[in-house]
């Protein structure tokens, strides 16, 4: 009977393990995004921004399939889906918004000409969340979903706030997170990571 209760418990552990999705910091990330009715985007991981061991805010991604390399994620013309969550209450939208206009330098390794390229779409971006005119509430999630051919649709807390046309401006976006010369190493290495 006892080697019994200890197979269960084993396979029950080896096939209930799978179906948890990720929590951090009590932020519970689902275990995909649907794109439509019939399509949906798998969590890949998800890991927390953490300086001084400060929690700040959570970023998941969002893709199919097994590529690992950084540089490729960020420039695939695939479905994808970066998830923020806001972990503190301190993080003012200034600062966010801050953060984002300098990230899309660094996502495209300063290159100043190709920036300029999609200046008005970076502006279109920030301008939808100043639009919000108020700061990130604590475990409020945004949602930058890719989709080929159409663009990056923006989501705060499952509110559709508008669409940024362009896979140029999605590898910028994204390279925020998954460039070479993103602002965080580890927290770009962890999200790519496969889940086992």
């Amino acid at each position: 009977m006892i080697i019994n209760r200890k197979i269960f418990f084993f396979l029950f552990i080896l096939f209930a393990l799978p179906l948890y999705s990720i929590t951090i910091d009590g932020v519970k990330f689902g275990e995909e995004i649907k794109l439509s009715e019939n399509t949906s985007i798998p969590l890949r991981n998800a890991a927390k921004y953490a300086p001084f061991r400060f929690s700040i805010y959570a970023v998941a991604l969002y893709v199919e399939g097994n590529e690992t390399d950084n540089m490729s994620l960020k420039d695939a013309d695939v479905p994808m889906a970066l998830k923020l969550v806001s972990l503190s209450r301190l993080l003012r939208l200034r600062t966010l918004l801050s953060e984002l206009r300098r990230g899309f330098s660094y996502g495209m390794d300063h290159d100043k000409e190709f920036l300029e390229t999609i200046q008005d779409r970076i502006e279109a971006f920030v301008y939808i969340f100043e639009n919000k005119n108020r700061n990130p509430r604590r475990y409020e999630k945004m949602i930058f979903l890719y989709e080929p051919g159409k663009g990056t649709h923006v989501y705060l807390e499952n509110r559709y706030l508008g669409t940024i046309p362009g896979h140029d401006f999605k590898r910028a976006l994204f390279g925020i997170w998954l460039n070479n010369n993103c602002a965080n190493d580890d927290l770009r290495d962890a999200i790519i990571k496969q889940r086992k």
